[in-house]
């Protein structure tokens, strides 16, 4: 009997590595309930089959430079004020706690913007122990660890000798490295740094898209001989120069990395919450299975679906603490 797209995702662990949904609970959205005003909430958690979401901390640039530690603290009390409120979702802080997770949805803490640490290594250590397990050293705009993809000002034309510094201290602590938003020189300086693999949380590929803020195929390559993952984003403008964008566009996304990287490279980073305008087929998280569906028309299988929903980032995090 052919499977559907819903009897994948009954038996898949599904991961989705990137989402702004934090803020929106900080201004006030309850995502207990199903709601027009977010992509992400319990029930579209649900529907959708998500058993993991990484809520990414994002540090806006306008808290620069002696607040954004604040800010980061003020938004991780949020998301343990919105665990501890509601008893489908519960903090995951190792792969060894994915495995008790049974009904509950696995919340795994990201801090979007290095600029949260400020100039202090202190910082990062202190949020490490918060419960923070994967750092994107920049946002939009270059910062004291690194130079960003879609800013024009190279302060350090890659890594700063503190980012150097940084990189280092998270290989150390067992942090997970994100270069998402990281200009290439960044990307390579992280590439020759680093001793552990690290991963792009939500992004394209610059091949199927060409944007500052998408992979050329030779990252790509790089992250998957590094042993790395590829989060995949639905965010319209960076997948499709033509809108609406569609699933099929996220597809052809994932097409191209596969071709290049191999298929254990690859992962769903949707960023759900952080766009303007919404994907055709891919609204919200309670349609995720609508992208099963399309790889299944592609001739994927099974298998080379469970590695890109969720078991691909399930091995590569067992390597970290």
């Amino acid at each position: 009997m052919k499977k559907t797209a819903l009897d994948i995702h009954k038996k898949s662990f599904i991961v989705d590595l990137h989402c702004d949904t934090v803020w929106k609970v900080f201004e006030g959205c309850d995502i207990a309930l199903d709601n027009d005003k977010t992509q992400i909430d319990i029930p579209k958690l649900k529907r959708g089959g998500i058993n993991l979401q990484v809520f990414a901390v994002w540090i806006n640039p306008k808290h620069a430079p002696h607040h954004c530690a604040s800010r980061a603290l003020v938004l991780i009390d949020t998301i343990y004020m919105l665990i501890g409120n509601n008893r489908y979702l519960t903090l995951v802080k190792n792969y060894k706690r994915l495995s008790g997770l049974k009904d509950k949805i696995g919340v795994l803490l990201a801090i979007e913007g290095g600029d949260a640490i400020e100039d202090k290594i202190e910082l990062l250590r202190n949020f490490y122990r918060l419960g923070v397990r994967i750092l994107t050293l920049t946002w939009n705009n270059s910062n004291l660890i690194g130079d960003a993809a879609l800013d024009r000002t190279k302060l350090h034309n890659g890594l700063s000798n503190f980012g150097k510094k940084v990189v280092k201290e998270m290989n150390r602590l067992g942090m997970i490295i994100d270069i998402a938003h990281s200009s290439e020189e960044t990307f390579w300086d992280v590439y020759e740094t680093s001793t552990a693999p690290f991963i792009a949380s939500h992004i394209g590929a610059y091949a199927v898209r060409r944007h500052k803020r998408n992979l050329k195929d030779d990252q790509i390559k790089a992250i998957a001989q590094r042993g790395g993952i590829i989060g995949v984003f639905f965010l319209p403008q960076y997948i499709s120069k033509k809108l609406p964008a569609t699933v099929k566009d996220v597809a052809d996304h994932i097409d191209h990395i596969r071709e290049v990287g191999g298929i254990n490279v690859l992962a769903l980073g949707s960023d759900f919450d952080g766009m303007a305008k919404r994907t055709k087929g891919l609204e919200d998280a309670g349609k995720l299975p609508a992208l099963t569906e399309e790889l299944i028309k592609r001739g994927y299988t099974e298998t080379e679906i469970k590695k890109i929903l969720g078991e691909n980032f399930l091995n590569f995090i067992k390597s970290f603490r």
